[in-house]
């Protein structure tokens, strides 16, 4: 893991393409997201797009956008993910299963850095990096034929792998720490502790799941511990365990919008809220941070029904 700090490091001035590897739930968007914070583009936005989590044929429309009835049910214009990510970083999750005909176009997109929306005969230049992740062997799928080897090697310049939870056990009273933090941050109530015996039983265990697998282990621990000191159970249903190995656990396509406008009005959505809270909820500094003027940003606030604190005097001190 040090290994790995240092390498995200050395890239930080750069803005190379990354590939980020490893197994489903070791934490390959955290690296993402560290990648990003510490990069040039840091004030600008952090685009996640789960290659999984849409149905393929729609797979077009949320990354390229669309014109207003390019498709039944298109009643609006959308700019799709690679244009919202525009100056700042996107993150493709489970790249290894993007569609073999949406790769030659994000290949297309990424090399010309220029983007057509489905329905529109205009091209439009944008700048965004790309850091993607997978959990596959992506150069046996490329001798397989199940994945471009021209977006491959466009895609690995600089490759980061993170190893599984067995091979860093070390690791885990520090993360132990900080997902119990979290978890009573959600809950509202003070940070449990782990006593000897169970570090050490969590410490003997493979996790198959990696960090995800110890973060629905605490979780159900602290649920089920009533006041009384922790005990962590190994012995949970099948369904359970193979739901925390998935690499689609946290984003399942049924969890996803079918209506295309719906989604992306979600993601958009979370990166306002997330860059208000960043900001104090101060609307100027947010809209600085995402290229948008400050009637740009109160008119999405107002249309996704987004809830701030405070009058519009207090947020923006900015005249007008």
């Amino acid at each position: 893991m040090t290994q790995l700090v240092e390498e995200v490091h050395k890239i930080r001035s750069s803005d190379v393409t990354v590939l980020v590897t490893g197994e489903s739930g070791t934490g390959k968007e955290l690296v993402a997201r560290a990648i990003h914070a510490i990069s040039s583009r840091r004030a600008r936005v952090f685009v996640p797009f789960n290659c999984t989590a849409v149905p393929k044929e729609l797979s077009e429309g949320y990354l390229f956008g669309y014109r207003r009835g390019a498709f039944t049910g298109a009643v609006s214009d959308s700019q799709g993910v690679i244009r919202t990510a525009a100056g700042g970083t996107l993150f493709l999750d489970e790249i290894g299963d993007l569609p073999l005909p949406m790769q030659s176009k994000l290949l297309r997109a990424i090399q010309e850095r220029h983007v057509r929306s489905l329905g529109s005969t205009q091209e439009d230049s944008v700048d965004v990096r790309v850091v993607s992740a997978t959990h596959k062997d992506l150069a046996a799928d490329v001798q397989a034929g199940r994945f471009r080897q021209d977006l491959y090697y466009r895609l690995n310049v600089i490759e980061i792998m993170v190893p599984p939870l067995r091979e860093r056990r070390e690791d885990l009273p520090a993360l132990c720490d900080a997902l119990l933090a979290r978890i009573a941050q959600e809950s509202a109530m003070p940070t449990p502790e782990l006593s000897e015996s169970v570090m050490q039983q969590l410490v003997a265990h493979p996790f198959s799941g990696n960090v995800r697998e110890l973060e629905n282990l605490l979780h159900r621990a602290v649920a089920l511990a009533d006041g009384e000191e922790l005990q962590v159970d190994f012995q949970a249903p099948q369904s359970a365990t193979a739901e925390a190995a998935s690499p689609v656990a946290v984003k399942a396509p049924a969890a996803v919008p079918q209506d295309l406008q719906a989604y992306l009005d979600q993601q958009e959505r979370e990166i306002l809220v997330k860059t208000l809270r960043d900001t104090n909820f101060n609307r100027t500094a947010a809209a600085q941070r995402l290229g948008l003027s400050l009637r740009q940003i109160r008119y999405r606030i107002a249309r996704l029904a987004i809830a701030t604190p405070g009058s519009e005097e207090v947020d923006d001190p900015a005249p007008g």
